[in-house]
């Protein structure tokens, strides 16, 4: 698994912003069902073991795991904004209305003066994990909206709910030794009925063999259950992967497999209300199970059968039918393997698996017996995918991790002209009773610049003082129980050398910053918790700068980005010469980048990757020389946006 360090405008770049307010995009998709990919984390090792669950309201969720990444000498970490989770830690992200919020469920401490989203656990023991040590999150959402994760680590089983706005965990199953590799505990499935019990199951291996293990809360304790052992084979002792799901009865039923045949253990329908088990299918190896239960009542089961996917439904959870969804190649990374299925309300099931021959995330979905493919696009290089449908139909979302850039993927398919993908920002449930931002820069007077700060929105996003002199920033925070502050920067790319960083404070307050003398010319401000959300332009009056661009004797081509799409579809640039683009991202609040590759089928070597940008903005790629051919050039973040670069 590669490791990256991303450029410090990659990483900063979802704070770039310009002084005007700028005009919505008008971002047209078409119309009709579509799927449509959006990277959902990106900074350092982020997307690991993904699980997705819709709650109530149809909001799609996702738990991960992030990681630092590994530096090599001389390499500096990319920064992480205020208000992001400390790493190595177990991440929860979620996407509304296009606006996406991410913070976690577990952290090794606290962050002081920081409230991380989602109110996350404080767990120790979190320090520990690595990418070669964990084995997987399990994400379901009960009725109510309450949380419950499940993640396996070096340190043993781990389990999570929040139903308050705070996550608190329980150590479920301790490993001693500490796990130097995933291995011995296989990973997890979570289940809560409607009650909003939750229901965790495993597979652990012991000297008896492997254990299929399930834990339950039962009087304000956890219980513990060994459904099946498994014989001991020899080789690798890495556990298959289990499912669980509640019954129409409200009862658990846990799937797993021996490796030659899947089975499912259905509580309440065995002996006094024990368990009873059944063979779902013989001779399917049941590699990455997952399962689900319609409102119909049906269990629904997908795992790999060979060179097959397979569902399965049961009424009972005793009776089973099977049905092919799809075929499988051969590859070389088996471990990417992992099936989901969820099923809407209208009965519509749907399928996603990652293929090892074409090596990228697949789609289908029935409405009775046969699966139809769905054409998914920017999912190549993407493995361990899960997916969850939202109750009336409207949008299906795919999870799964982009291995070579480490993110977090989300990809919904819908009628794309209902989706709430990649627009501008909603106005602020609490809406600002100041004057909303404009053209118009708030000016000192008498050296001091006035900014509030209510409805995480500031009230200019353009300020102005006079060169030479220092001023006061004088800051109120109109937001109850909300932190924030005023920083200014030399430039949103250079965050790392704050001429001013002023101290967060929890509104209602205020405060004064005092910012030192500066020269003419424009400079960038920003909340330090919210910096996507609220930033802007410090001009300092008496002058202004400028830009400068590199051709190395190559072609200078200038390509716009707008309404999700680019205004050309071919750039042309001269052989064996370096190069220069010219990018402007007119989608206001969008991030868009130009990446280079051999072809549309070979998008693991990029040629050249260039840095994101978050709308409006512009930057100047640099294009080392290449040789006279026609290549293939798309935005990582929408993969849809695309052409051919044409060398000669």
């Amino acid at each position: 698994m590669s490791r990256k360090v991303l450029p410090a405008v990659f990483v900063l770049g979802i704070m770039a912003a310009a002084c005007a307010t700028p005009t919505p995009p008008s971002v047209t998709f078409g119309s009709g069902n579509r799927f449509i990919p959006q990277v959902a984390d990106f900074l350092d090792d982020v997307g690991l073991d993904p699980s997705v669950a819709v709650d109530p309201q149809g909001t799609p969720y996702v738990s991960y795991f992030g990681f630092l990444p590994q530096l090599k000498e001389g390499e500096i970490a990319p920064t992480r904004p205020i208000g992001s989770p400390t790493l190595p830690a177990v991440l929860l992200a979620s996407t509304k209305d296009g606006i996406w919020t991410r913070g976690a469920v577990a952290i090794q401490a606290a962050i002081p003066n920081v409230d991380v989203a989602f109110g996350p656990a404080i767990v120790p023991e979190v320090k520990s994990i690595t990418p070669q040590n964990v084995n997987g999150t399990a994400l379901a959402i009960d009725p109510s909206g309450g949380f419950h994760v499940a993640w396996a680590a070096d340190t043993g089983l781990w389990y999570a709910e929040s139903s308050g706005g705070s996550f608190t965990a329980t150590h479920l199953q301790s490993m001693s030794p500490r796990l130097e590799r995933a291995g011995p505990l296989g990973p997890p499935a979570v289940a809560v009925t409607p009650s909003g019990t939750p229901w965790v199951a495993f597979i652990l291996s012991t000297a008896r063999g492997q254990e299929v293990t399930v834990k339950t809360m039962a009087g304000g304790a956890w219980k513990t259950d060994v459904l099946d052992t498994i014989p001991r084979r020899s080789g690798s002792s890495q556990p298959y992967r289990v499912a669980a799901t509640i019954s129409a009865s409200g009862q658990p039923v846990v799937l797993y497999s021996n490796g030659s045949s899947v089975h499912a253990a259905a509580l309440g329908g065995g002996e006094e209300g024990g368990w009873a088990f059944s063979t779902v299918e013989s001779g399917a190896d049941g590699y990455g199970l997952s399962a689900t239960t319609g409102k119909d009542g049906t269990t629904h089961v997908s795992y790999y059968a060979g060179d097959q996917v397979h569902a399965a439904t049961s009424k009972d959870g005793i009776t089973w039918r099977t049905v092919t969804v799809g075929t499988v190649g051969k590859g070389v990374n088996e471990a990417g393997r992992s099936t989901g299925i969820s099923a809407d309300d209208a009965g519509a099931v749907y399928v996603t698996w990652y293929d090892p021959g074409s090596d990228g995330v697949r789609l289908a979905s029935a409405t009775a017996d046969t699966f139809d493919p769905i054409e998914v696009k920017g999912t190549t290089g993407g493995i361990l995918p899960a997916v969850a449908a939202t109750p009336d139909g409207s949008a299906v979302s795919v999870a799964w991790y982009a291995e070579t850039p480490q993110d977090l993927m989300l990809g919904t398919y819908g009628d794309v002209s209902g989706l709430g993908l990649a627009v501008p920002s909603p106005t602020p449930s609490a809406v600002p009773t100041t004057t909303p931002p404009t053209t118009q820069c708030t000016k000192a007077s008498n050296g001091v610049v006035d900014i509030v700060a209510q409805g995480i929105a500031f009230d200019t996003n353009c300020i102005e003082a006079p060169a030479s002199a220092p001023f006061t920033i004088a800051f109120d925070n109109k937001d109850t129980g909300v932190t924030h502050n005023v920083s200014v920067y030399p430039s949103a790319t250079d965050l790392t050398h704050p001429i001013e960083q002023g101290q967060i404070i929890t509104g209602p307050a205020t405060a004064d910053y005092k910012v030192p003398a500066l020269k003419a010319g424009e400079y960038y401000f920003h909340c330090d918790v919210h910096p996507t959300q609220m930033y802007g332009t410090l001009r300092v009056s008496g002058g202004g700068g400028g830009s400068t661009g590199g051709g190395g004797g190559g072609t200078t081509t200038e390509v716009t980005a707008q309404g999700l799409a680019f205004d050309t579809g071919t750039i042309t640039l001269t052989a064996g010469k370096e190069s220069t683009i010219t990018f402007s991202n007119d989608d206001a609040g969008t991030q868009h980048n130009i990446a280079i590759f051999p072809s549309s089928t070979e998008l693991s070597t990029p040629l050249f990757r260039g840095d994101l940008v978050t709308g409006p903005d512009k930057v100047t790629y640099t294009i080392p020389p290449l040789k006279s051919g026609t290549y293939y050039f798309h935005c990582d973040v929408h993969p849809t946006m695309s052409g051919q670069v044409v060398v000669k």
